[in-house]
C-alpha cells in the first residue's frame, strides 16, 4: 500500500476510534445455550434469536448466534477461525461477519467517501456490484478483464484521494481466472489499494488452496482478501475478509454487516476450521477436483461443445443453440448446470466438486 493511502487510512482510524467503542471481548457458548465470559461470570443469551428454544433440537455442535459482535465481542470458536485463516493466507488480520450480502452492501461505505473512487470489473459478481452502488465514491466500470481500459480509468482519477480497485479473483459464472498480475502492477504504479472477492477460488485454486493469487504467482498483493464461506467452507452463511491490519480494523469500527448482523454459528466456525487444517494436512482434494474438471472439458468436447480451460472447478462454455437444446443435451449427460445470456448467446456454467465422477 502507498504510504500516503496508508497515512490516510491512520487518520480514518483515529477519527472512528474517537467515536467508536466495539467490544473485544472472547464468550464461549455454554450447551443450555448461556455464555461463559472471559472473567468467568455466566450471562443468559438475551440475544439469541432462538425464540422458542428450538436448539435442543440439534443432536451435535449447538447452533447458537448471537447478534451485534461490534457490542457483544465474538466467540472463543470465532476468534479462533479468524487466527487459523490469517496463519493460513499469512495476513495480518481476519475478520468472520455473519452475511456475505451485508457485507457487499456496505464494505465500500465503510471504507470510501466523496473523494475517493471505486473501479471495478463489468463481469463482477452481482452482490458485489450492489455494494459498489451503494457506496458515495465515484463509480468507475472497466470492461471484463480489460487491462487497458483499467489503466485508462486510473490514469482519469489520479485527482481522487483513494482509488480502490475490486474485482473477482475466480468468476463466478464462467471460471475465468482475472489477470491479477496487471491488476497488481497497476495497483502499484498508480497507487491503487485493491480488494479481490476470492470467493469461488479459495481452497480450490493455487498449489496449497490458497486462491487465485497463488494460482497467478502474485499471492498476498491484495489489501483485501474477501471470501464467502457458503463455498468451500461448507457453511450456512458468512464470510471472512482479510489483510491489511488497518482496513479491518475501519470495518470492524464502521461497518453496519459488524454491528448489526447475526455472528455465524457455533456449528459453522468449527466446520471451516477444520476444512481449512484438513487442506493444510492434505492438499490433495484440490488436486483431485482439478482432475475431475479436466474430465469433465473432455467430456463436454466430446458432445460438442467448446469449453474453456478449467480454473477452481468451474467449466463453462458459450453456445448460440436455443436454452432448452442446450439443457436437454446436458441432462443426457447427466450435468446440471446454471444458465446466463451474453448478448445473443447463452453461458453454461457447471461447477464440478470431487463428488463428481464423470
Amino acid at each position: 500500500m502507498n504510504q500516503n493511502i496508508a497515512q490516510y487510512i491512520e487518520e480514518e482510524l483515529v477519527i472512528s476510534k474517537a467515536t467508536s467503542h466495539p467490544d473485544e471481548s472472547q464468550y464461549t457458548y455454554m450447551p443450555d445455550g448461556r455464555i461463559r465470559l472471559a472473567n468467568g461470570n455466566i450471562v443468559y443469551n438475551t440475544l439469541s434469536t432462538d425464540f422458542l428454544g428450538m436448539n435442543k433440537l440439534q443432536t451435535n455442535i449447538p447452533n447458537f448466534r448471537v447478534s451485534g459482535n461490534f457490542y457483544c465481542g465474538q466467540s472463543d470458536a470465532v476468534v479462533q477461525l479468524q487466527n487459523t485463516i490469517s496463519k493460513f493466507l499469512q495476513t495480518e488480520d481476519t475478520i468472520v461477519l455473519g452475511s456475505y450480502e451485508a457485507l457487499c452492501a456496505d464494505i465500500m461505505t465503510s471504507l470510501l467517501n466523496t473523494e475517493d473512487a471505486v473501479i471495478y470489473d463489468a463481469a463482477m459478481s452481482v452482490p458485489m456490484r450492489k455494494g459498489v452502488q451503494n457506496c458515495q465514491a465515484d463509480k468507475m466500470r472497466y470492461n471484463h478483464n480489460d487491462m487497458p481500459k483499467l489503466e485508462e480509468t486510473l490514469k482519469l482519477s489520479q485527482l481522487r484521494r483513494i482509488r480502490l480497485i475490486i474485482s473477482d479473483g475466480i468468476f463466478y459464472d464462467s471460471g475465468e481466472c482475472a489477470k491479477l498480475q496487471e491488476i497488481r502492477l497497476l495497483a502499484s504504479n498508480y497507487n491503487a489499494i485493491s480488494i479481490i472477492d476470492d470467493s469461488f477460488g479459495f481452497l480450490t485454486t493455487g498449489k496449497k488452496g490458497r486462491g487465485s493469487d497463488e494460482l497467478c504467482g502474485v499471492r498476498g498483493f491484495q489489501d483485501l482478501k474477501i471470501v464467502n464461506m457458503q463455498h468451500a467452507l461448507c457453511c450456512s452463511s458468512g464470510v471472512f475478509v482479510s489483510g491489511n491490519k488497518n482496513l479491518i480494523q475501519l470495518l470492524k469500527l464502521r461497518s453496519r454487516c459488524y454491528k448489526h448482523t447475526l455472528s455465524i454459528s457455533e456449528s459453522d466456525a468449527t466446520r471451516a476450521k477444520m476444512i481449512i487444517e484438513s487442506i493444510i494436512n492434505d492438499p490433495s482434494p484440490i488436486e483431485t477436483l482439478h482432475h475431475k474438471a479436466l474430465s469433465l472439458q473432455k467430456k463436454l468436447l466430446a458432445a460438442g461443445f467448446e469449453c474453456n480451460k478449467p480454473s477452481a472447478g468451474i467449466v463453462s462454455f458459450l453456445s448460440d443453440a436455443p436454452i432448452d437444446k442446450i439443457k436437454a443435451k446436458l441432462r443426457d449427460l447427466g450435468i446440471l448446470a446454471q444458465y446466463s445470456k451474453v448478448g445473443r448467446s447463452t453461458l453454461a456454467s457447471i461447477k464440478v466438486s470431487t463428488l463428481c465422477d464423470f
